[in-house]
């Protein structure tokens, strides 16, 4: 440096000025801050959407429940499912025994056995016919039940209503956004030690209130043995302090179904001469042909969904889905994706519709008016060539992705 010898060592010193540092923020205190309508939205419906939540995955079967094979109540379905089973199904698809081998169908191709019960007779297990939709869902989840998040990591503690509901929201947030979160991970950490699998392996769906409730699913639950089920509960409760339930979905072990969910309100004999009718929105109906001398079998399925029950009831409503009837007396087991193996021809019907439920219709062999899946408002005219068939409702979305059969 000028002005310095040439021998004289320098040192340079670096000044660090020390940084205040922040306020801890009091997580708890900043959960139960008053809610705020602008930026938080609607309280009430945050309420109502955790509402549905919670009366969807409390409907799911504690595993102690769904694992049981000692009851009473489970040796007399077991005794009740056998008896019906063991018969052939006639193809009669006005028989109830009939619908009830579709089931077996169903839940076979996935090697999951059922149950049958009737509580119309004081029998009483979980009936899983609400949840038939979900069939197809590959990831059946579980339900972890806790008193709070206390004692894990990441804890953020709140005491009122809309501070639990602001933590879900913070969790169910970075679930959406695929982030990280110090609780979850946590919890991601203990359950994989429960069900002794990768803690990669685990994923997170849904948190929700109504105390401390994390809905998750296993990479493949498919393989899930019966009895890692019936020592999951004693697992978890070692893992977690605040313990309280476990549940899993009702497709996932031995789903029980109640017979009696066949609605005597809809069931009903079809007189002799055939009636038409008008379906569908104004302007828009298409017709329908009641069926002669048919006997049909109602499902209880009115008061089941949230937008009305006027897709069905009442009759020629404004709201109700068009209704055709789709052969299935010439099915063959190319339908079902297995040519190479025996097919007996007189349980077509029962196979068929168990296909349609899992994988939708297939499209028309022979096709006369173009590619489609065919369908009819009136079985009349086809009744001789395809004896069976299978009751659909389409939507006028849906309308056009069959083709009607012309009369």
């Amino acid at each position: 440096m000028n002005g310095l010898p040439d021998d004289w060592q320098v040192f340079l010193n670096e000044v660090i000025v020390p940084i205040k540092p922040e306020p801890e923020v009091d997580n708890d205190q900043r959960l139960d801050d008053d809610w705020n309508e602008e930026t938080d939205g609607s309280l009430e419906s945050a309420k109502m959407e955790q509402a549905k939540l919670k009366a969807y995955y409390d409907s799911f079967p504690n595993i102690d429940d769904a694992t049981n094979s000692t009851g009473l109540d489970v040796r007399e379905a077991t005794e009740f499912t056998e008896s019906i089973l063991r018969q052939l199904p006639s193809g009669d698809v006005a028989e109830r025994s009939t619908m009830c081998h579709v089931l077996a169908n169903l839940f076979a191709n996935q090697n999951i056995p059922i149950l049958f019960f009737d509580s119309a007779h004081g029998k009483n297990l979980h009936d899983a016919s609400r949840n038939l939709a979900e069939i197809d869902l590959e990831d059946r989840p579980f339900v972890l039940k806790l008193k709070s998040s206390e004692g894990l990591k990441g804890s953020m503690r709140s005491e009122t209503e809309h501070g639990k509901i602001k933590l879900a929201r913070i969790l169910n947030n970075a679930i959406d956004q695929n982030q990280s979160h110090p609780l979850m991970e946590d919890i991601r950490k203990r359950l994989s030690k429960a069900h002794k699998i990768d803690k990669n392996d685990i994923d997170f769906k849904i948190f929700y209130v109504g105390l401390f409730n994390v809905v998750y699913t296993l990479k493949d639950s498919t393989n899930i043995s019966v009895e890692s089920l019936i020592k999951l509960r004693k697992k978890l409760k070692h893992q977690f302090e605040q313990f309280i339930d476990a549940k899993i979905h009702p497709l996932l072990y031995r789903p029980s179904f109640d017979i009696s969910f066949f609605n005597e309100r809809g069931n009903r004999t079809f007189p002799s001469k055939s009636e038409t009718h008008k379906v569908g929105p104004p302007g828009h109906t298409k017709r329908y042909f009641q069926p002669a001398l048919w006997t049909r079998y109602g499902l209880n399925v009115i008061g089941k969904y949230e937008d009305g029950d006027t897709w069905l009831h009442p009759f020629l409503d404004p709201g109700n889905w068009y209704r055709a009837f789709h052969g299935t007396g010439n099915a063959r087991s190319e339908d079902f994706g297995h040519a190479d193996q025996s097919f007996d021809e007189q349980f077509a019907s029962v196979d068929a519709v168990a296909n349609i439920y899992k994988k939708g219709f297939k499209t028309a062999r022979i096709a006369v008016y173009g590619a489609g899946v065919y369908c009819s408002p009136n079985p009349k005219g086809l009744y001789s060539v395809v004896p069976y068939y299978y009751l659909s409702l389409f939507t006028s979305d849906e309308l056009e992705e069959v083709v009607w059969e012309k009369f």
